[in-house]
């Protein structure tokens, strides 16, 4: 659904966790080309975490309350604040069992918005800038059941009917290391996003070497808040931000002859 509105302007529902939405609205300003604050697009941010229950814990536990409910009403809160283009800064939340309620309060509603997509986002950014090849998952148990970029993926063809880019998952143990350095109560950066803390570092370290030493070299960022601890990483990979590709794709939209160069 495209907006009609005479001015175009993007909206980020935060709190997933709220250092993410604050990370992409900071990469939203990072990617305008800018000479004054009168050159910056109109950014509206609602960060509500109260609202939106953990989206991992709804995947592996349907019966409870699903996050589409709170993410709808942080929808219509920017829809109303003028907000044309609004992006969810969580990978998780993106799978099918979310988003496919989010996208049909939308419609049922007749809310004038475009709902972007970071999954979409990525494989574009993907697919045109890299050659053919398997690509490392890191993400959130939530991600891995749904299987919301390993099903996107695989549906992509090229004009011969093939698939070029392929997901790779680390073993079961590698994702608990994930895991708890996103949701560890000790080190985990959902609990010290400012600073984030070695040993969440450290996980992705111990991680990235295991995969590095078996042939992979690209690595997905599923997860909105794994940036601000594997940014610190200082090794021969390539680092692929969603949140990133993102933010680009929201100034694109909004204000596409300020883009700056990737």
């Amino acid at each position: 659904m495209h907006s009609t509105k005479s001015r175009k302007a993007i909206g980020i529902i935060g709190g997933m966790g709220p250092y993410a939405g604050l990370d992409l609205e900071r990469k939203v300003f990072d990617s305008v080309m800018a000479t004054s604050d009168q050159d910056y697009p109109d950014v509206m941010m609602i960060s509500a975490s109260r609202l939106i229950p953990d989206r991992s814990y709804y995947i592996l536990h349907p019966e409870m309350e699903n996050p589409c409910i709170g993410i709808s009403y942080c929808i219509k809160k920017l829809a109303a604040m003028g907000a044309t283009h609004i992006a969810i800064p969580c990978n998780t939340a993106h799978s099918p069992i979310i988003l496919n309620q989010v996208k049909r309060f939308i419609e049922v509603n007749g809310i004038d918005v475009t709902l972007m997509n970071i999954v979409e986002e990525t494989y574009k950014w993907v697919k045109e800038n890299l050659p053919a090849k398997k690509l490392v998952l890191y993400a959130t148990q939530g991600t891995y059941y749904s299987k919301v970029y390993n099903l996107f993926f695989d549906a992509q063809k090229n004009d011969q009917g093939q698939q070029e880019h392929f997901i790779v998952e680390p073993d079961d143990l590698d994702k608990q290391l994930i895991w708890n350095a996103i949701y560890s109560r000790d080190y985990g950066i959902k609990a010290f996003s400012n600073p984030i803390q070695n040993q969440a570092v450290e996980n992705f370290r111990i991680v990235t070497e295991k995969m590095f030493a078996q042939g992979y070299d690209t690595f997905i960022m599923g997860c909105t808040e794994i940036p601000l601890a594997m940014g610190r990483l200082r090794m021969p990979i390539t680092k692929i931000d969603p949140a990133k590709i993102m933010a680009r794709a929201l100034v694109k939209a909004v204000c596409p002859d300020r883009l700056k160069e990737f």
